[in-house]
């Protein structure tokens, strides 16, 4: 990685409090900050869409902007700091998932710094976050959602014999969880199924919270874009694939990696959109002119190694390629 990047991990914060001051050769150049949430494929895809979208805006890498990147793999304490060095030594700051934008968001009004543009990425509700009072209505903060067809998505256990029992897997920590939470409720009650929820408070639950619910007989189960459990998918793919429990996700990485099926946003393209929304505030657009905006792309992504492994069939309208549907090897 190019030398003017300083990208930091929870186990190297005592190398960003070491070194504050961002000496680079590239030092003249406007600095953007991005804080992203934690490692897994979904919001790397919007980290590296970010950046591509702001070259297309006209701000690439070692010509006319740097990048700092730093990540605290999802550590409260770890965050808040890097928050910090973020607004003081960055010209633009990017959160990407709901934690990473209200730390920064908290930084920047704890030093009434609210000239300091803040561009959010993938945060599902950012009106119920708190980050910004409308899509339309708001200050120094701009970004992205990537909330998803929950409806939709809980509509594919209906084409699947046998699901009537469903349960729901989600961080209760997680603001835009809970939004999807009380959406699934909601789709599950006009849809007749019955909605078991497998909501937990720390990583250390995840694995006996998914147990409970196959306890309680749940034939499906609705993984939300949540970030603590697209982390974690590898971890319970056996679990899934073990008691065929069917798992429609919201988030395509969390497809990639254990779940059945689902329609998701896709993350490159959302980062893309929130570069090029970084690059119109650097070219001098006032940030409470841009309104906010959703997702402009959902395919329908499938994970065909799930259904050769376990005894359920794609329906017939949902088998053949094309038209949007996504196979994941």
């Amino acid at each position: 990685m190019k030398k003017h990047i300083l990208l930091l991990t929870a186990a190297s914060l005592s190398l960003l409090l070491a070194s504050c001051s961002f000496t680079s050769s590239a030092s003249s150049l406007p600095r953007v900050g991005i804080l992203q949430f934690v490692t897994h494929d979904g919001l790397n895809l919007c980290r590296t869409g970010f950046i591509a979208g702001m070259k297309q805006g006209g701000y690439e890498e070692d010509n006319n902007v740097s990048f700092t990147i730093m990540n605290p793999e999802g550590d409260a304490s770890t965050q808040n700091s890097m928050a910090v060095n973020l607004r003081d030594n960055c010209q633009l700051v990017c959160g990407i998932a709901t934690p990473s934008a209200l730390a920064l968001k908290t930084s920047i009004e704890d030093v009434n710094k609210d000239d300091l543009p803040l561009v959010f990425c993938a945060v599902t509700d950012p009106v119920k976050a708190g980050l910004v009072k409308s899509f339309t209505e708001h200050a120094n903060i701009v970004g992205t959602s990537d909330a998803g067809p929950t409806y939709k998505n809980i509509e594919l256990f209906k084409k699947f014999e046998g699901i009537e029992k469903i349960g729901i897997l989600y961080n209760l920590t997680e603001p835009n969880s809970i939004v999807q939470f009380e959406e699934t409720k909601s789709a599950c009650q006009e849809l007749n199924l019955t909605l078991v929820d497998g909501g937990f408070s720390s990583t250390s639950e995840l694995e006996s919270t998914l147990e409970g619910m196959i306890g309680q007989g749940i034939k499906g189960l609705f993984i939300p874009v949540d970030n603590t459990v697209a982390a974690a998918m590898a971890s319970i793919k056996e679990k899934i694939l073990q008691h065929s429990v069917l798992a429609v996700c919201g988030d395509a990485s969390e497809i990639k990696n254990g779940g059945s099926l689902g329609y998701a946003t896709d993350y490159y393209s959302l980062g893309i959109q929130t570069g090029k929304l970084a690059a119109r505030i650097l070219k001098g657009e006032k940030t409470e002119t841009i309104p906010c905006e959703k997702s402009e792309v959902y395919n329908l992504y499938i994970n065909d190694s799930y259904f050769k492994e376990t005894a359920y069939t794609l329906p017939s309208d949902l088998a053949p390629l094309g038209n949007g549907v996504i196979i994941h090897e």
